[in-house]
């Protein structure tokens, strides 16, 4: 049985039981105790796309990009680390399904910067708090106002990867994967042709293009205010590419590599709480796309009903 196939029939079935999730929650924990890792520097660059990528209803902690390299001595065969991956990423999305979205009037994002030995710098926080109605503050050294709160009033969109959005279009979404996919690439395809998504080189090649959609789910899973069904649908769309494996047992959960056009993305994903634990890649909300040469990218996002002092 195909890869795809095997996915396509995953999600076709009925949502598995709760003994279900417990049990495949149970298998990759034994998985991930028995899966060695080593760690690596990840490499930076900004890429010129003037877009970014806001933040979600996510805690991120941890981890440099602990990683062991797909098919190295010692390690499972490629296969199964892509099987791996997909049991990740699928128990992922059944438990994302059942957490409550939560409420508040405030979309509050935290940007937190970190070494290779997870120190904090407080120079390298950044906040944002989005009203639905399109108003924002923004905190940080290195934003306007230079750590002071600045208020605009005038609508600001979020960021779906390379999308401007709005509130009331995120909650529009599909909510089935292979939808959800064809959706995200329609926009991105009509952006390209207005000539709104355009990359340093020029018009978006196609592989570019496939960037984009994954840049867009990974803003769906870990950054931007949807609802826990669309959240679940952009795991499990994930889960179908044929360019993610397994890093095995990091800390914080589960290390992912996805292979981008010419950068390797890493998150770290906790199957039994749905978080993204930590990253290796971001966009920020100035614009392009940073890949971190030194220490990872926190992120937490969450509603609140409080704007700071």
């Amino acid at each position: 049985m195909d890869d795809l196939h095997e996915i396509g029939t995953l999600l076709a079935k009925p949502e598995p039981s709760r003994d279900v999730i417990d049990r495949r929650r149970h298998q990759l924990q034994n998985a991930m105790r028995r899966t060695p890792v080593r760690r690596r520097r990840i490499g930076w660059l900004t890429g010129g796309l003037a877009l970014t990528a806001v933040a979600a209803a996510v805690a991120v902690v941890v981890a440099s990009g602990a990683t062991l390299p797909t098919g190295s001595p010692g390690g499972p065969p490629v296969a199964a680390q892509q099987q791996s991956a997909r049991q990740v990423l699928l128990v992922a999305a059944a438990i994302a399904e059942r957490i409550p979205e939560g409420s508040g009037k405030y979309w509050h994002v935290t940007v937190t910067r970190k070494d290779d030995n997870g120190r904090v710098s407080e120079k390298r926080r950044e906040e944002y708090w989005f009203q639905r109605n399109g108003q924002t503050w923004i905190r940080g050294l290195g934003l306007k106002g230079e750590g002071k709160i600045q208020h605009f009033t005038g609508p600001q969109p979020f960021r779906l990867g390379p999308l401007e959005t709005s509130f009331e279009k995120l909650r529009k979404l599909p909510t089935d994967p292979a939808a959800l996919q064809a959706a995200l690439r329609t926009e991105i395809a009509d952006g390209v042709r207005r000539g709104d998504i355009r990359t340093s080189a020029g018009e978006p090649s196609a592989d570019d293009r496939n960037d984009f959609v994954f840049e867009a789910l990974t803003s769906l899973i870990s950054q931007v205010p949807v609802s826990s069904e669309v959240r679940a649908a952009a795991f499990r769309a994930i889960a179908s590419l044929p360019n993610v494996q397994s890093l095995g047992a990091v800390e914080g959960g589960h290390g992912l590599q996805v292979s981008l056009s010419s950068e390797q993305v890493r998150l770290v994903v906790d199957p039994e709480t749905s978080w993204v634990r930590d990253t290796n890649f971001y966009v920020p909300q100035g614009g392009g796309r940073l890949f971190l040469m030194d220490g990872t990218a926190s992120i937490v996002a969450e509603w609140t009903d409080h704007l700071p002092e």
